[in-house]
């Protein structure tokens, strides 16, 4: 019986193992793309996702990607400066964990409530209410968040740095609109129906 066991907790790490060392393709938006194979051109990068059924390989902009981390952990570095006024490697990488950390942490509260008064408020003006939370959700996108949520005691040095904060805020930008756009028309929905149920009832 413990020989089985033992078989089963030997087996067991190995294919866990087998697993978290799987190729990922790191993109500048922050996000991971996990590959069971690849292939780097001049201006594309073709790759084929695991358990993918599709035949032909997908492609992905070259200078979208970062960097490919291959099963052995090690990095192979896609992304170059063009010029002077591009950021280094180093300084992409802080931007990058910048955006990461704000799809994580940063839960634009403001923005959702706001959104849904936006919206529910907007209903009063029937179907033309239709591009209200849109328009809503742009010009908050056009904001920065006045205070970046953290993990706790993240390091100080890297939340400063100029590279972090500049991933941080789009990412959050981002979110505000995605948040704001949800939550605004579903509001308007739940306006919108409300309206006609009321009109329905006095009829």
């Amino acid at each position: 019986m413990k020989i089985h066991v033992t078989f089963l907790i030997i087996i067991s790490l190995f294919f866990s193992e087998k697993l978290s060392a799987q190729q990922r393709i790191l993109l500048l938006n922050g996000r991971y793309i996990p590959v069971e194979s690849f292939q780097i051109g001049d201006d594309y990068l073709s790759y084929k996702k695991i358990n993918d059924k599709r035949k032909k390989m997908r492609e992905v902009d070259r200078y979208d990607v970062f960097s490919i981390l291959n099963e052995d952990g090690k990095e192979k570095i896609i992304y170059a400066p063009i010029d002077s006024l591009d950021y280094t490697v180093e300084e992409v990488r802080l931007y990058i964990q910048g955006e990461q950390i704000a799809r994580e942490y940063y839960k634009a509260k403001g923005a959702t409530i706001s959104s849904a008064v936006v919206g529910l408020g907007s209903s009063l003006l029937s179907f033309y209410a239709l591009p209200v939370p849109m328009i809503y959700g742009i010009v908050l996108g056009r904001f920065n968040p006045k205070k970046m949520n953290l993990p706790e005691n993240f390091d100080k040095e890297i939340a400063t740095s100029e590279a972090f904060k500049s991933g941080y805020n789009k990412a959050a930008r981002n979110t505000k609109i995605q948040k704001s756009l949800k939550w605004g028309y579903i509001s308007l929905g739940v306006g919108l129906t409300g309206l006609i149920i009321y009109g329905i009832e006095n009829h």
